[in-house]
């Protein structure tokens, strides 16, 4: 970062980058700005009148006077600006606009240095999508400007195809679009065209990522429900406080298992034959009166006891 002087003159408040030697170019457009609003440039476009004599006029004497503030408020302006290492090698003259041109001999770069470092630039640049491409077309189109006053006059047919060579991939409709065209496109066309494409892709870009976030959010929601309704069903009643009644007796010993067979004697479910309480009341008198019935039964409910699995 460059320090900057600050000045106000006239009501008029102007600010010059403090000269280091790399920065003459941008020292030089300050000092030329700050004295031109402040109304003091006079001495810097205009000779030294002659000096005033007896016979001098009024105006000549006004003029006189307005070069004089002039000169010495040019010439601060510009040695305070100045690092002070660096002032020691300037000349010593009480004219601001000698000073201001030994300045220029002393750090002025080669037109030809500087021709070559616009060109650098120019072929160099490409779109990085900050700032927009209405911008970017137009810094190229400032480079072409001063490499036109350096005598390096590019037509506008290469700014046309070099702009496009410099944009990325998400330009390539446009491209291809100029490249099956016989005629070529002026700077507006190009601008225009330029911007209406990345108007277009921006709004496919987030017509994409608000697909991507609905179809993702409704992705997450199906799955919770899934996830939710596919638990195994002894989680699930866990989780409830609903088991029926039963216990989760997980490595202890197995619940009985509840008889769901129908007595052939009472004809009721629930249980078998063998454990009908009825028929066993019936067994008992029946046995009174004949001895022999309980020999005749036992083998029977026996067998039907081992296929009911009772």
């Amino acid at each position: 970062l460059f320090s900057t002087v600050c000045f106000s003159v006239n009501n008029n408040t102007a600010s010059i980058e403090v000269l280091t030697g790399s920065n003459y170019k941008k020292w030089k457009q300050d000092i030329e700005f700050a004295v031109g609003i402040a109304d003091i440039d006079l001495a810097m476009i205009s000779d030294r009148p002659v000096d005033i004599t007896d016979t001098s006029s009024i105006a000549e004497r006004e003029h006189y006077a307005k070069w004089e503030r002039s000169n010495r408020l040019c010439l601060m302006a510009m040695k305070r600006s100045i690092f002070e290492h660096l002032l020691g090698g300037l000349p010593e003259t009480n004219d601001a606009r000698e000073f201001f041109a030994a300045v220029g001999e002393r750090y002025q770069v080669s037109s030809n240095a500087e021709a070559g470092s616009l060109m650098s630039e120019l072929t160099g640049l490409r779109y990085d999508g900050l700032g927009g491409v209405r911008e970017h077309i137009l810094r190229m189109v400032h480079l072409q400007s001063k490499l036109r006053a350096r005598d390096i006059p590019l037509p506008d047919s290469y700014i046309v195809s070099h702009d496009l060579n410099s944009l990325p991939i998400s330009f390539s409709q446009i491209k291809t679009a100029y490249n099956t065209q016989s005629e070529s496109w002026s700077i507006n066309d190009l601008i225009t065209k330029c911007v209406a494409e990345e108007e277009k892709n921006r709004k496919e870009k987030s017509d994409t990522a608000l697909f991507v976030s609905h179809t993702k959010h409704k992705s997450d929601n199906g799955y919770r429900r899934q996830s939710k309704s596919n638990a195994p069903r002894k989680f699930q009643a866990k989780k409830n406080g609903n088991n029926n009644g039963q216990t989760n007796n997980v490595g202890g010993p197995k619940p009985a298992i509840k008889k769901t067979g129908t007595c052939h004697f009472c004809k009721k479910p629930g249980h078998y034959m063998n454990d009908c309480y009825k028929f066993k009341a019936w067994l008992e008198k029946k046995q009174a009166v004949f001895p022999w019935l309980l020999f005749v039964l036992n083998p029977i409910l026996l067998m039907s006891h081992q296929i009911l699995g009772g």
